[in-house]
């Protein structure tokens, strides 16, 4: 199991693209049973804070993990260290 994650935040202007990646965060993160806060973002200071070019993006504990794309569930797994 990764070690422990305290959030997961989707950031984005809130397109579709956006929301389809929080709905993926948001389903692999109940399948494997983690208790960290997924936060859907669309804060442009919170974006540049980050340093991210390209949204949709992912950070997990505000480390950017995936950005410009819509992953799949395996590639979201991945990145939690799962898979």
């Amino acid at each position: 199991m990764p070690t422990a994650i305290n959030k997961i935040e989707v950031l984005g202007a809130g397109c579709a693209r956006c929301q389809e990646v929080h709905r993926i965060v948001r389903q692999v993160v109940e399948e494997l049973g983690l208790t960290c806060a997924v936060v859907k973002s669309e804060s442009y200071p919170r974006m540049i804070e980050l340093g991210i070019m390209a949204t949709p993006a992912i950070a997990i504990d505000g480390k950017v993990v995936m950005a410009g794309r819509v992953p799949k569930a395996d590639e979201v797994r991945r990145a939690l260290g799962v898979a």
